[in-house]
């Protein structure tokens, strides 16, 4: 048994120099340079209070979600076994935050790691060995994927932690996926123009500014770049960035 595994990145674990986040993306995943851009339905939807109260992003079904941006990172590493599995998982939530000194969690009140599953393996016998097993560390969690969605969105996660996304193209090279879901704040979906006035009010816009200098883009960008005091403007021909002040 061998498989093909990845990460998919959303917002500052792609580009934040964290001690953990550095130490995980060189362990664990490949060069960004072998970074799969990928079709996922993203928005900005929580509120960070690390990060001045300015909103961050969520992975969304809600209808009116379009496609945006991310990256899959692949897996240095084949998957063999569901240990091994696991312990991508573990490395990836704890980058994350989800735990630090205690016992590795993929599960916290705020966030948790999701398994996405290639449907092509369904007729696979050494699937069902594997989702056992992640049924099994998800059954330790007070777990309530209620918790991940707004009203009229349908399900992110099930009860046993295993995504319900859309598996797009780009991700067909793979066998499993793991990602990040958060708990949205508020539970109701912001505007462009809230955005923007967040980032405008605080004077923190590193977050959004770091996303889309990396290309990690929501359906959302160009009207909240409108409605910004500092917009993003293409530097040159090899995409550089740099930030300019329009008055």
């Amino acid at each position: 048994m061998e498989f093909k595994g990845g990460a998919i990145i959303i917002g500052s674990l792609f580009w934040e120099n964290k001690p953990k986040r550095i130490k995980w993306r060189q362990v664990y995943l490949e060069t960004t340079d072998n970074k799969i851009p990928v079709n996922i339905r993203i928005r900005y939807g929580r509120k960070s209070s690390t990060r001045q109260n300015t909103f961050t992003m969520v992975i969304s079904n809600h209808p009116n979600t379009e496609f945006g941006t991310a990256y899959i990172l692949p897996f240095k590493e084949k998957i063999k076994n569901a240990r091994n599995l696991e312990s991508q998982a573990f490395a990836m939530a704890g980058a994350e935050g989800l735990w630090k000194k205690s016992k590795p969690s993929l599960n916290k009140s705020w966030g948790t790691v999701g398994l996405l599953i290639n449907p092509k393996l369904e007729k696979s016998i050494n699937l069902e060995i594997i989702k056992e097993h992640w049924r099994k560390i998800y059954s330790e969690y007070n777990f309530n994927p209620s918790d991940y969605t707004i009203e009229k969105e349908p399900e992110m996660i099930n009860k046993n932690g295993f995504l319900k996304i859309e598996w797009t193209d780009e991700m067909n090279e793979f066998d499993f996926l793991i990602a990040t879901l958060t708990v949205p704040y508020p539970k109701s979906l912001l505007t462009e123009k809230i955005i923007a006035e967040k980032i405008n009010k605080t004077g923190y816009d590193e977050y959004f500014m770091n996303n889309y200098k990396n290309g990690i883009r929501t359906f959302q960008d160009d009207e909240i770049i409108k409605k910004l005091n500092k917009k993003p403007v293409a530097n040159n021909a090899y995409t550089q960035w740099r930030v300019s002040t329009y008055k």
